[in-house]
């Protein structure tokens, strides 16, 4: 049983750190499209007005890419608090460094799972 467990556990790691790197990249490629279409108005003499409605709903995508990514990390941070209640404790399934602060001196997340049970989550609107 424990070992279903933790392959279960190291499916949703992997699938979650896509979907964080999935919603990063699209975080950089719309900043870079936010960059270039102003960039583009200046260097072709334009007035500010042409294009800004494309810019301003650029820059709202942009903002929506930034809630989609703060809801990721709040179910990132949940599935610390489940980790801990089906048994896995401690055990580190996912690539990256885990923020300092949020670990304990010995590397555990035990403390961070008490702090997330209580924390406001994003809400989607």
């Amino acid at each position: 049983m424990l070992n279903e467990r933790v392959s279960a556990a190291k499916k949703i790691a992997a699938d979650l750190h896509q979907a964080e790197d999935a919603i990063d990249e699209a975080m950089i490629r719309i900043a870079q499209l936010a960059a270039t279409l102003p960039t583009a108005r200046r260097d072709t003499n334009m007035s500010a007005i042409v294009g800004q409605t494309a810019m301003s709903k650029v820059a709202n995508a942009l903002a929506a890419a930034g809630e989609v990514r703060q809801l990721l990390t709040d179910a990132h941070l949940a599935l610390t608090v489940t980790q801990k209640e089906v048994g896995l404790g401690t055990r580190m399934f996912g690539a990256g460094v885990k923020p300092a602060a949020k670990l304990l001196d010995e590397g555990s997340n035990d403390q961070a799972a008490t702090e997330v049970a209580a924390a406001p989550f994003a809400r989607a609107v």
